[in-house]
Order: structure tokens, then C-alpha cells, then sequence
């Protein structure tokens, strides 16, 4: 059942060596429905999880106004760490905008990471590619245009676009669906010249 993510982590880290049967245990796998939250700002994010199916967004909502951290699609972690590792409330929320599918790390199941032969250098690897996503998205919000963004979003994840309502995709670029929708249209146009 959790081949997907068994694939994941040998394709970060191939020398990440645990016994499955003892990692099978402690797996859990939860079917989060459209619109539903799984933590909001504040709470204890208890968890850090992997998406099998669906797509997840992480968002902050400042002066009545959201903003889209991030997607998560297949294949991708997702969670408040710090929340999850220093018991303090979360800094975002996280909400499921498709039905999705996902499999959910407790403390004790990333104690069994740790404690494995490669585990150590496995979380640093996942922590390493979460910060470098970080880093990318501020980068772009201070330096690049909103077009820019827009065509980054169309050259590295072109499946957003099907996927996203327009008003999130909005959110994430930061700008309002009204200039997404003129600047879908300028994109377009500029094509077809």
C-alpha cells in the first residue's frame, strides 16, 4: 500500500535501509475530503505528512486576505515542523482543496526514521529540499514580476493550472483573480504572436 512512498525515500536517499514491517505499524493513512482543514493557525500541527492523491494547500490569512504558501501534490511532504517538533502553535493552516489521500508521521514514526541506519541523513534531505522551496518562493516574490511567477508556475508545475481554482492560483502568485485572469490572456496572446 505504501509503495509510493517507499519510492520517494529511495529516490532521496537509495542507502536509507528500515525494516518495513516495523515502519508498516506506525503508518497511518487518512482520507482528508475537499475543503477540509487539517490544522489551522494556532493549533499543535501533530504531524508531518507524505500526499498519495489530491492536492493540499498551506496558507496564511492576514488582514482578512489569504495568501498560498504552497501546493502539495503527489509525492510531496507537508506539515507545521516546528509546530510538530517543538509542540508550538502553527504559523499557517492547511487545507485540502481536492479530495485527497495521504499518510500521516507521528513522533514515534519519525523516532523510527531517526534511529535507522541513513535515517538522520534522510530527514536532513527532505529539511534541505523543504528549505530550498522556501527559499525559492521568497527569492521569486522580491525579484520576480507577476508575470514571471506565472510563467515559472507554467514551465515547472503546468498541471496547477488544471488543478487550482483561479482564485487560489491568485493567492499563491500574490495578486488579485482579476490580474490573474488579464494576465493569463496577455500570456496567451503573446504566444499566438
Amino acid at each position: 500500500m505504501h509503495e509510493l512512498f517507499y519510492g520517494f525515500i529511495q529516490k532521496l536517499s537509495p542507502e536509507f535501509k528500515i525494516d518495513i514491517n516495523l515502519l508498516e505499524s506506525s503508518l497511518k493513512f487518512r482520507k482528508v475530503g475537499k475543503g477540509e482543514f487539517l490544522f489551522h493557525k494556532g493549533d499543535i500541527c501533530d504531524f508531518v505528512a507524505f500526499t498519495y492523491k489530491g492536492c493540499l494547500r498551506s496558507f496564511v490569512l492576514k488582514d482578512d486576505k489569504e495568501y498560498t504558501l504552497f501546493f502539495h501534490t503527489e509525492n510531496q511532504t507537508f506539515g507545521d515542523y516546528e509546530s510538530f517538533q517543538k509542540r508550538k502553535p502553527a504559523c499557517f493552516s492547511c487545507q485540502a482543496i481536492e479530495d485527497s489521500e495521504i499518510m500521516v508521521f507521528n513522533h514515534q514514526t519519525m523516532l523510527l526514521f531517526e534511529n535507522a541506519p541513513g535515517g538522520q541523513k534522510l530527514l536532513r534531505l527532505v529539511a534541505e529540499d523543504l528549505a530550498f522551496l522556501l527559499r525559492d518562493k521568497l527569492l521569486s516574490l522580491l525579484i520576480d514580476t507577476p508575470q514571471e511567477r506565472y510563467l515559472k508556475l507554467i514551465e515547472t508545475e503546468p498541471q496547477l493550472l488544471q488543478r487550482i481554482p483561479q482564485y487560489y492560483l491568485a493567492s499563491y502568485l500574490a495578486i488579485e483573480p482579476e490580474s490573474l485572469s488579464r494576465l493569463k490572456r496577455r500570456v496567451n496572446k503573446n504566444k499566438k504572436s
